[in-house]
């Protein structure tokens, strides 16, 4: 690894660390680069502890896509669910709603009494407004067999 053909190049006090990372990442590291990474005892402390940091992330167990995805169906399950529980609600309470207003309306009706006179002067016929004469084949045909 040649640290000049690095992007905006390094600072000379990173160029340890940078070639130990290297070498951790299994890339090709020059051996005269490596004994002068390795010659400073910070630079040797860093290498151990990467080499245990990617030893401790690379023994972690991956949490794989299906406990995701359970999670994902849970919840639209529940949406769903929930869902369902209202339509059901309303439409029991829309149907206990009518029953109690249609056993309301089925009550007996209130008795009413009707009284006629018949000696009163209510049976004489009004004077008429206008009257109609009615004359045979003029206006006024009769017909055999009808009502």
């Amino acid at each position: 690894m040649t640290l000049t053909n690095e992007p905006g190049g390094s600072s000379p006090d990173m160029q340890p660390y940078l070639v130990l990372a290297a070498l951790a990442d299994g890339e090709r590291v020059e051996p005269s680069d490596l004994r002068s990474a390795l010659a400073d005892p910070a630079a040797r402390e860093y290498l151990v502890d990467l080499i245990a940091h990617r030893h401790a992330v690379g023994s972690m167990p991956s949490v794989p896509l299906t406990v995701f995805q359970e999670r994902q169906r849970l919840r639209t399950r529940t949406r769903w669910l929930t869902a369902v529980a209202a339509v059901f609600i309303s439409l029991t309470t829309g149907y206990f709603a009518g029953q109690r207003t249609a056993a309301e309306t089925l009550s007996p009706a209130p008795m009413i009494e009707t009284v006629i006179d018949l000696g009163s002067s209510a049976l004489i016929a009004p004077r008429p407004t206008q009257v109609v004469s009615l004359r045979p084949g003029v206006n006024w045909t009769e017909t055999t067999g009808g009502h």
